[in-house]
């Protein structure tokens, strides 16, 4: 399995070459990324070998491969890192467990260029998601991952769907959009017209562009031909500011740190519940003065901790524990509600 790298037939390595030219047969697979009209022919020239094009069904299938290489050396030739793949992984672990050698020569992808090149720190990253043209259902998930990855101040690489065989590809700004459009559905804070974002586009390549800036000066904007990558960055260092700058088309002067305002669910709901909580059971002190036979002193005193647990639990990370808390408060002052305790009947108003 050989890596092409991000450019083709000239960003493979010369050891790359050398096994092109000793193997029996070999296959090109183009779906993970779009590549140039003249990549086979290029590489027959260099290797003097047939290169034959395949398709991504051609791949998964794997069985024509496996039966090949138990008698051939055949190579598999990839865009960028061969094991950036699944599919790849998928193919090479079959092959292992039928008795056929295996072996990797890796080279440049995305996944390892995009540092370099817009100077943000590889391990300021969070899980990396594809974006495809879909409904809400796979865009939740590729915000969900946003949203978990700026919880945790982490910068986010999304991956822009490309497809070889109809040649369609998602342009940055219809990503962005449905970004909004998921976000206004969802309602997570995570994109408004300040959003500060980085799009990427055919890293390697002679023409390659970095673009950065707020949401509101890059939805409209024309990227070009793909491949395309948008980031989504957390909080950031000041050298990563700094390189930013310098490095990379800035439409906007301020770069905003994406993961102030982001808040995890957990916080949300339990500083709203603990509030109410606190205001009820003040509203139940005042109402038990009125029944003069029942001491609730003990069961108020129960109530205080576990709100105050819940914000203990909360302020700790703890948020399992914080939820348990303050339901349990929570159910104390229903239980005087539902007693139909005329003097509590109102607390929660």
């Amino acid at each position: 399995m050989l890596g092409l790298g991000l450019t083709g037939w000239n960003s493979l390595s010369l050891e790359g070459v050398d096994l092109v030219k000793s193997a029996d047969k070999v296959y090109l697979e183009i779906y993970t990324s779009p590549v140039s009209t003249n990549l086979k022919k290029e590489l027959e020239k260099i290797t003097g070998k047939q290169v034959k094009v395949v398709s991504r069904e051609f791949i998964e299938d794997g069985r024509e491969i496996i039966n090949e290489s138990k008698q051939k050396k055949v190579v598999v030739l990839s865009s960028g890192d061969p094991m950036a793949a699944t599919t790849h992984m998928d193919l090479r672990v079959r092959a292992a467990k039928e008795g056929v050698e295996t072996r990797v020569i890796h080279n440049a992808s995305i996944m390892t260029a995009i540092f370099g090149e817009t100077g943000l720190h590889a391990y300021n990253f969070g899980k990396t998601v594809t974006m495809v043209k879909s409904g809400l259902t796979l865009q939740t998930t590729v915000t969900n991952t946003i949203f978990e990855n700026l919880l945790r101040r982490l910068h986010t690489l999304i991956l822009l769907e490309y497809d070889s065989v109809s040649g369609f590809f998602l342009d940055p700004s219809d990503a962005i959009k449905s970004l909004l459009a998921t976000e206004k559905e969802l309602k997570q804070n995570l994109f408004h017209k300040d959003t500060f974002l980085i799009i990427a586009s055919r890293i390697g390549g002679q023409d390659q562009s970095i673009t950065c800036g707020q949401i509101s000066s890059l939805d409209r904007k024309e990227f070009g031909k793909p491949p395309h990558v948008l980031i989504i960055p957390g909080r950031l260092h000041f050298t990563e500011i700094d390189a930013l700058k310098t490095l990379t088309e800035s439409l906007e002067v301020d770069i905003l740190d994406n993961s102030e305002k982001v808040v995890r669910l957990a916080e949300t709901m339990v500083r709203k519940y603990v509030k109410k909580s606190w205001s009820a059971l003040e509203k139940a002190r005042t109402s038990s003065h009125l029944n003069e036979k029942m001491d609730y002193t003990t069961l108020f005193e129960n109530i205080e901790c576990y709100i105050s647990d819940a914000e203990r639990f909360l302020n700790q990370g703890r948020d399992e524990l914080a939820i348990l808390s303050i339901g349990y408060a929570e159910g104390l002052l229903d239980s005087l509600r539902l007693l139909s305790i005329d003097n509590f009947s109102e607390i929660w108003e």
